[in-house]
């Protein structure tokens, strides 16, 4: 029975994830369908140059719970069985995966959607804050120094991925280290994501085309 709940977790987080956050404010408080403007994502970055900061934001926000959210109601519920392998692997974080990969290839938006990186940032906060942190520090740091999202994006999840490698040597998480080369597994894989759906950015940035902010 457990692994049926199981299912149907992955099954609700990847839902979750294909709700199209700037694609629903676009339409419902301006009336227009992002999809037709700018990079014609429907993720946030895209949201706000095209919505504006008032709303972009909170697509953004949006973009960031659906990451979190699945995670965050396992950890509150304390079920062990879809979460953990015999005491030893906690699994959780796969379910952040399963959202970024909803939010990326949308049900609801013929398997399209944004650039994972919202997304992915949710599943980070709930995993390990203090990463989440440090990858918002990386973003900012790099954002106001160049002024390219898809730039700081990259620096973002690079800082993910090597925060995850170091964390499974310091003995600062609840968690064991099974676990957590479990998570750097999943969290390479979004960073994968990541750098897959930022191809044509870097190609404009080599190009000297890419957007500014």
């Amino acid at each position: 029975m457990d692994y049926i709940y199981i299912i149907l977790l992955f099954l609700t987080s990847y839902l979750i994830g294909s709700i199209q956050s700037g694609l629903i404010i676009g339409k419902v408080f301006k009336n227009i369908d992002i999809r037709e403007h700018g990079s014609k994502s429907t993720g946030s970055t895209n949201a706000i140059r095209v919505l504006g900061f008032k709303y972009g934001i909170w697509a953004f926000f949006f973009d960031t719970l659906k990451g979190a959210l699945v995670i965050i109601i396992l950890k509150w519920v304390a079920y062990e069985p879809v979460f953990m392998i015999n005491d030893s692997l906690n699994f959780v974080s796969i379910y952040g995966l399963f959202a970024v990969l909803g939010h990326v290839f949308s049900i609801f938006n013929h398997f399209k959607g944004g650039k994972a990186v919202a997304t992915s940032l949710g599943a980070i906060i709930a995993i390990e804050p203090l990463i989440a942190v440090i990858v918002l520090a990386t973003f900012a740091i790099v954002f106001f120094a160049k002024r390219y999202v898809s730039l700081a994006s990259s620096f973002a999840a690079l800082s993910a991925l090597i925060s995850f490698i170091v964390r499974i040597f310091l003995p600062l998480s609840y968690t064991n280290t099974q676990s957590k080369l479990f998570d750097l597994f999943i969290f390479l894989m979004l960073g994968l994501i990541i750098a897959l759906r930022h191809r044509s950015n870097y190609q404009r940035l080599k190009a000297g085309t890419e957007n500014k902010m």
